[in-house]
């Protein structure tokens, strides 16, 4: 990037007359840069960032960037190998969800208690491992048991996600700070192919999250030699909420107590880190532990963010004359003549009202141009497939 805070201020400042004070200078600049980005796809505000961790077959919800523009989003793409049937169309968020299960390629962008993600229904032959579906007391082996304050585990074949049932438990009166089940006693199942770059998702019911401070997995031979992991927020990086939560344990980031070998696991423990005070709590559950390795994929897509700071992170707004505005050359015009207007509707008097209506109609007419010359690559919504 050529320009920066201090060459855009100049540029506006030699068209305008009047004075205004610098914090004045930088809300007028961060209002103009911010109108520019909403109404054009600038080509200089498209970016790539690689879906974490992996795109997978049957999961469907994914962070998005937080700088994503509205649902802005020009493709989704396999690091490799790419085939030509791997076609993207966005839909609305319903359409998405009822449909999710039949047709693949399709996603969503959805916005929920001022959290953005989005839903992908992907068409993958990823390598998936079930470990347990917890529809049973003894599925996967074994007898799934109480962890900590957990009460009694029990079979719950009216709330589950997948399979028939999940396992419920609740919280006793002990006043310890873990609950959960574990099994130490499962089918042996190997795990070798999956240490490195694969994730372990599993279904968990909160029903209350007060007192809840994270979710922690234990996976490997026995209570002494194990990989632990632990997560304080869902497979879609939000925060826990009172409901069905899919959680993700990454291996990449998880830690190997002990020693053993990795093709003979039969043992899970499955549990929350609480307050001491949360106690006495009924129907918490637990749905299907499964292992998958995905596929690297990258989502291009037009970016919020009209700058960029001198080490290259994109930010909203601009705090210092050293950042970077991210436009090109015919970009800049468009920049420019937004703050033009702004300066001079700030400065507005009798005498330059004509000025004012000829700063507007030079930005519309540039960013019409700027329209005509590069068409946005957004994919359109699209309500039936």
């Amino acid at each position: 990037m050529n320009y920066t805070y201090s060459t855009l201020q100049n540029a506006i400042k030699s068209q305008t007359k009047g004075s205004m004070s610098e914090a004045e200078w930088l809300v007028l600049i961060n209002i103009a840069a911010r109108i520019v980005a909403g109404d054009a796809d600038l080509m200089s505000m498209r970016r790539k960032s690689t879906l974490s961790p992996f795109l997978f077959d049957d999961i469907f919800d994914y962070a998005a960037p937080t700088d994503l523009k509205n649902d802005c989003v020009a493709d989704i793409k396999p690091q490799i190998n790419r085939s030509s049937s791997d076609e993207w169309n966005l839909t609305e968020a319903s359409y998405f969800d009822r449909n999710k299960q039949t047709q693949k390629n399709l996603f969503a962008i959805v916005n929920e208690s001022g959290s953005k993600r989005i839903r992908l229904s992907a068409d993958i032959d990823d390598t998936t491992l079930l470990v347990s579906g917890l529809d049973s007391l003894t599925d996967g082996g074994g007898t799934w048991e109480a962890f900590g304050d957990a009460t009694t585990p029990t079979v719950d074949s009216d709330y589950f996600v997948k399979g028939s049932a999940s396992i419920n438990y609740g919280i006793n009166a002990d006043g310890g700070t873990t609950a959960g089940i574990q099994n130490t006693d499962l089918d042996t199942f190997d795990i070798t192919e999956f240490t490195n770059n694969s994730s372990v998702f599993v279904w968990a019911y909160v029903s209350s999250t007060m007192g809840l401070t994270n979710f922690i997995i234990r996976i490997g031979a026995d209570a002494s030699n194990y990989y632990t992991k632990t997560i304080t927020t869902t497979n879609e990086g939000t925060s826990f909420v009172a409901g069905w939560n899919l959680l993700r344990f990454d291996f990449s980031s998880s830690t190997k107590s002990g020693t053993f070998d990795t093709d003979a696991c039969k043992y899970v423990a499955l549990y929350m880190t609480k307050a001491v005070d949360k106690i006495s709590e009924t129907d918490y559950r637990f749905d299907q532990i499964q292992i998958k390795k995905g596929r690297y994929s990258d989502m291009i897509y037009y970016s919020r963010y009209p700058w960029q700071t001198s080490a290259g992170v994109w930010i909203l707004d601009s705090t210092t004359s050293t950042d970077y505005i991210n436009a090109g050359s015919d970009e800049f015009n468009l920049f420019t003549l937004k703050g033009i207007e702004l300066a001079l509707n700030h400065y507005r008097n009798v005498s330059n009202l004509d000025d004012v209506q000829i700063a507007k109609k030079d930005y519309k007419e540039a960013l019409n141009e700027y329209k005509m010359l590069h068409t946005s690559e957004c994919k359109f919504l699209t309500y039936e497939i």
